[in-house]
């Protein structure tokens, strides 16, 4: 993962999303958005016509002339962004039991609604065992009305069908740890480790606003990785590892604050 490659994905409306989703940014002017636009050539022109998409699509609001704060229309999307920090909480022991979810009944059809659908499972962890079946580990914390409410938060539809499973008839323990790629993933907990330590080694050299731009892409890349993890239980995978690109992820969040806040007051000044 180079800093090119993060750069190039980049967009106005990526970048005023992120920013917004961002603990630290819960207001954020126009003019500041414009001079962070500039640290990923994004000229102001470009930057304000995506202000105004962007509010008038309900993604961000005003709060007062020339100042927005995160929208109703992306308030999910947010909250998501933010749950990277507190994502070990979630899980707990795993006692053997599966969460599946029967989605037969609701077709394939409307590929828009299959698409929400398959997203919001993948993005909390859920792979497919058969057609119309998809299951997990019941190792979160989140009772089974807790898991339905942030999964159609996320786009599956409401009739779908949760329950707690205790062993699947005519699929084997084996066939079924081998539906998650536990080898990549731990594969790739050591790179984001590793890219977060190039790019602590990378900063020692930049300007503020290289270091702006590093901080911003190498944090956002790792905290879509931390997002995306399906937390799977010790008993499938390496959870050190995982516990490592978490705690890592915090010193590189400290790190990026002291960068961006000095960036701001320069900006004051």
């Amino acid at each position: 993962m180079t800093e090119n490659t993060l750069d190039a994905k980049t967009t106005p409306k990526r970048l005023i999303l992120s920013l917004l989703s961002s603990p630290g940014f819960k207001e954020v002017t126009v003019i500041y958005l414009i001079e962070w636009g500039k640290i990923f050539n994004i000229d102001p022109p470009t930057t304000r016509v995506a202000v105004g998409r962007l509010a008038k699509q309900g993604f961000i609001t005003p709060v007062s002339r020339g100042k927005y704060t995160i929208g109703p229309n992306a308030e999910s999307v947010a909250k998501t962004a933010r749950s990277w920090i507190d994502a070990e909480d979630h899980v707990g022991s795993w006692s053997g039991k599966w969460i599946v979810a029967h989605i037969a009944h609701l077709g394939r059809t409307n590929k828009t609604a299959v698409r929400s659908r398959e997203r919001s499972f993948r993005l909390n962890g859920f792979t497919s065992a058969v057609a119309g079946l998809w299951c997990r580990p019941a190792n979160l914390r989140d009772s089974l009305l807790q898991t339905k409410e942030r999964l159609t938060l996320m786009g599956l539809e409401p009739q779908a069908v949760l329950m707690h499973c205790d062993a699947f008839s005519g699929i084997q323990l084996d066939e079924l740890y081998q539906l998650w790629p536990t080898k990549q993933i731990e594969s790739d907990y050591h790179q984001v480790i590793q890219n977060m330590r190039d790019s602590v080694a990378r900063l020692q050299g930049m300007d503020i606003d290289g270091a702006v731009r590093e901080t911003f892409t190498v944090g956002e890349s790792v905290i879509r990785h931390i997002n995306a993890d399906p937390l799977l239980p010790d008993e499938m995978i390496n959870t050190k590892l995982r516990r490592e690109v978490l705690s890592q992820m915090k010193d590189y969040n400290e790190l990026g604050r002291v960068v961006w806040e000095r960036f701001h007051s320069e900006l004051r000044s």
